[in-house]
């Protein structure tokens, strides 16, 4: 089961079109995650590509102030998923937060955007990821994205550099 994670687009889809056009030549796609900045970037992309089921959360600049539209929780391959922006956990001053939810333990991965920094991190076994920005880039390394490959009981995370 492959997964492509995006967040932080801005209304920069046509980067967003082209990996996903690029990346569906080579394999199989199954979900597409948007985690938020701009949510109607991730309902292009479900237009664009409707054969691709698109989840999605709201961030800061989508402008919900429904909890339930900005953390998700999903099972996919057989794992839990915890998808949120980041904004209403504070993630841009401390990971703290994040790591207090995987030590409850009910995760086997927690996904956030909002910072614009690509980041990887494993904590009490639960793998806690920011792809970083599809269009905003504040790492200095260029935009990025996450590819998740599920097989079995196995996870491969990769963040990737366009």
């Amino acid at each position: 089961m492959k997964i492509l994670v995006f967040s932080d687009s801005h209304c920069n889809c046509k980067k967003m079109i082209e990996i996903t056009r690029e990346l569906r030549s080579k394999t199989t796609l199954n979900y597409i995650i948007h985690l938020g900045d701009i949510v109607q970037d991730a309902k292009y992309l479900q237009e664009t590509f409707p054969d691709i089921p698109v989840l999605y959360v709201y961030g800061n600049c989508d402008y919900s102030f429904n909890p339930k539209e900005q953390e998700k929780e999903y099972e996919i391959g057989g794992k839990k998923f915890f998808i949120l922006h980041g904004h209403t956990r504070s993630v841009k001053f401390s990971p703290g937060s994040l790591k207090t939810i995987a030590e409850q333990k009910e995760y086997d991965i927690i996904l956030y955007g909002h910072t614009h920094m690509p980041k990887e991190d494993y904590h009490e076994g639960t793998y806690i990821i920011c792809p970083g920005s599809i269009s905003k880039d504040q790492s200095g390394r260029g935009e990025s994205y996450c590819m998740i490959d599920i097989t079995g009981k196995d996870m491969g995370i990769k963040i990737v550099r366009v």
